[in-house]
């Protein structure tokens, strides 16, 4: 990751301890919604501190996988450990394969990066939902049908608009969703999009626990576990969740009860006034 994320990780963090810092001295003098004011405040920028943490953490741990995996398989041919042509062939095509993971990944950590700092600007416009639901539908339900899986869609009123780069909308959605069905034994999805104030909704419900991100929140342990090969479905919900901050909006997790998972991808259904 850039020096960028050192930088917000740090100013985070003081922001952070200031914050609790200045939170308790307040208390003794000020009144109850101040402090409140200040307690969100200093959770804020705790949240934005160990996003940032666990963005470079978990960019650090999938880029080591496929390399590893490189690394080992050159080893093996380099070191005559191979009893045949065809074996060591073998090898070279596990590293090659190994190789092109983590160009992908990489390319994908770069364009996050170009996204998040203005080098790649996207194109905001007024976006229909549900014309982009039509198409996520149409690069996914096959992916759902093919693992026995209901693939359901509300679609929205038709006036229902979101002010966003529509290509990066949908790309999210395609990855949230391609997730769910990757890691989901059965069940339902249901995608569906509602207004709450000045903002548009979209709701992605699947048959998950929710235990299925805590690699995504404990992103520090030594030991992560596998789901997706790369990225982890922990990474990807990062790498959107950073691309949803950049068109003005949040990406949020919840847990409906004890087998129902909900990501909410809250976008501006106007112009962002700086």
């Amino acid at each position: 990751m850039s020096w960028m994320n050192l930088v917000w990780l740090a100013g985070g963090l003081g922001i952070g301890f200031v914050g609790g810092w200045w939170a308790k001295r307040s208390s003794k003098v000020a009144s109850s919604t101040p402090d409140r004011t200040l307690e969100l405040a200093y959770q804020s920028a705790l949240e934005l501190a160990q996003f940032k943490a666990g963005f470079l953490a978990r960019t650090s741990h999938e880029l080591r996988s496929p390399l590893s995996g490189l690394i080992g398989s050159q080893q093996l041919v380099l070191g005559d450990l191979c009893e045949s042509p065809e074996e060591e062939r073998e090898f070279i095509e596990q590293a090659n394969l190994s190789a092109l993971k983590l160009v992908k990944l990489l390319d994908e950590v770069i364009h996050v990066s170009k996204v998040e700092y203005g080098t790649s600007p996207l194109d905001f416009q007024s976006v229909s939902v549900s014309d982009v639901f039509d198409n996520v539908f149409s690069l996914t339900h096959l992916l759902a049908e093919n693992r026995n899986l209901r693939f359901q869609i509300v679609l929205p009123e038709p006036d229902l608009d979101v002010f966003v780069d529509r290509k990066t909308l949908e790309q999210i959605l395609v990855s949230l969703i391609s997730s769910a069905i990757a890691t989901m034994q059965e069940g339902t999805l249901k995608l569906s999009a509602h207004i709450e104030s000045e903002f548009a909704v979209i709701e992605l419900e699947d048959q998950r626990p929710i235990e299925v991100w805590r690699e995504a929140i404990d992103l520090l342990k030594a030991e992560a576990p596998k789901d997706l090969d790369p990225p982890s479905l922990g990474f990807r919900l990062l790498m959107n969740q950073t691309l949803v901050e950049v068109m003005n909006g949040r990406l949020e997790l919840g847990k409906l009860n004890e087998t129902v998972t909900q990501l909410r991808c809250v976008l501006p259904r106007n112009a962002v006034q700086s």
